[in-house]
């Protein structure tokens, strides 16, 4: 059987784009958006009853109602027309996992596969960057699937480096994650 992959679409006019912060009524859509992300990064090999317990009880409207409640979180979508294409959500206050200190962790980045390499993640990860620069005066950390090229390759070309590793569990399984943290503020 023949795999389909997303055909690409024309490149997006930033003008058509909008990145806002997430409203109670985005919660729904974030979290299929947050699930078909998620599913093509960690369901390489088809979904185990792990994987769909994982995705019904974790990318759910109400887990992302809650983040948008919590006072040091903070969630912005990236909108085509009525379209939700893209996320981002920023923790602060939650410490590194290695050596490095920051507190301003990019929980999740997430683009619908159509809209890579289009600016979305990048404007998104400006947002996030500039709010813990904003909060904090620090850079952002964040994990990202060992096995995830795409994602590390888009990372490295912001300026991030890898700083450890970690572990995603899920079940009896464990998936390597690499820690990265961005770039250190410019002093102004």
């Amino acid at each position: 059987m023949m795999e389909t992959v997303p055909q690409a679409t024309a490149a997006i006019d930033p003008l058509d784009m909008v990145i806002r912060n997430a409203r109670h009524d985005d919660a729904a859509r974030i979290a299929v958006l947050a699930t078909q992300v998620w599913l093509h990064t960690y369901a390489t090999e088809g979904i185990s009853a792990g994987i769909a317990d994982y995705t019904r009880s974790e990318l759910t409207p109400d887990k992302y109602l809650a983040i948008q409640n919590d006072a040091s979180a903070h969630i912005w979508v990236a909108e085509r027309g009525v379209h939700l294409i893209g996320f981002a959500v920023l923790n602060m206050g939650v410490p590194c996992p290695t050596s490095a200190s920051t507190l301003a962790e990019l929980q999740t980045l997430y683009v619908q596969a159509h809209f890579v390499r289009q600016g979305v993640g990048r404007q998104l990860l400006s947002v996030a960057e500039k709010k813990a620069f904003d909060l904090a005066g620090m850079p952002l950390w964040l994990t990202v699937n060992a096995h995830n090229a795409q994602a590390i390759g888009f990372y490295m070309r912001q300026g991030y480096t890898k700083q450890g590793t970690t572990d995603f569990v899920l079940g009896e399984q464990r998936h390597e994650n690499l820690v990265l943290i961005g770039r250190t503020p410019a002093c102004t």
